[in-house]
């Protein structure tokens, strides 16, 4: 491995977690905390999370083996905060609208159910003696939850003008944050499929870690520019008005 790749490969690694770390105080201190809680602790829980990982990489003597017994714990809270954080911002976005509030969280849990088993089929189907096994059916299971959170971000832009969430609230951009790395992993892991050269394959782990720093940079000035509701489209207003209506129509 060339020394700058090394060096690129660490700085990815550490720099986006160390930045991470000032969201929740930053939240804190903007009582953000109160609006989004789950991700205030998804925050909090990444950081300490790369902070174990990082002690077991450097103070084994056998990294590799204490680094995957820690990653692959940390991982299991870092899917079940992920899933939480797509909750609330589900939430958020469907406020104002109770009754389309209930098909969608009812559509999510269907959809939502499906991918965990999804994700466990994998995760035992492709468990075998070695570890390595385990850990590609785990990874299969993180990209289903990456394929949610794909999903997140398509439902904003096509929807945001019509419930009047702005590109410039914070619904949209920790959204977005989440969305930009959850879409470029997904990319990568299309790519590796393919037959890469080592070079290419070097380049191609740059990408998840990056990605993830522009995410985390992405939720820091989201965090630091002042919040501007956008109004809902006069037209678009009522035909929601109107589907609410007749949603009202059938019994619960």
């Amino acid at each position: 491995m060339a020394q700058w790749h090394k060096f690129v490969l660490y700085y990815l690694w550490i720099a986006p977690h160390v930045l991470l770390a000032a969201v929740p105080v930053l939240m804190f201190a903007r009582r953000l905390h109160k609006n989004f809680p789950v991700f205030f602790v998804y925050a909090i829980y990444e950081t300490f999370g790369f902070a174990l990982r990082f002690f077991a990489y450097v103070s084994s003597p056998a990294p590799k083996t204490l680094y995957r017994q820690v990653f692959i714990a940390t991982l299991v809270g870092s899917i079940a905060l992920r899933f939480g954080v797509i909750q609330e911002l589900f939430q958020a976005i469907f406020r104002d609208y109770p009754r389309l509030e209930m098909l969608a969280v009812a559509s999510r849990r269907w959809l939502t159910g499906v991918l965990v088993l999804a994700g466990v089929w994998s995760a035992l189907y492709f468990a075998g003696p070695r570890p390595d096994d385990l850990m590609s059916g785990i990874a299969l299971f993180d990209r289903s939850v990456a394929i949610i959170q794909v999903g997140l971000l398509f439902f904003l832009f096509l929807f945001s003008r019509w419930f009047g969430l702005s590109w410039r609230s914070h619904v949209f951009g920790i959204a977005l944050g989440f969305a930009i790395f959850a879409t470029t992993e997904l990319a990568a892991w299309a790519i590796r499929l393919a037959d890469l050269s080592e070079s290419a394959k070097n380049w191609l782990d740059l990408l998840p870690t990056g990605s993830y720093h522009v995410s985390v940079l992405l939720w820091l000035g989201y965090l630091l520019a002042a919040e501007k509701p956008l109004p809902a489209m006069p037209s678009a207003a009522p035909d929601l008005d109107q589907w609410r209506g007749e949603l009202e129509r059938y019994p619960q």
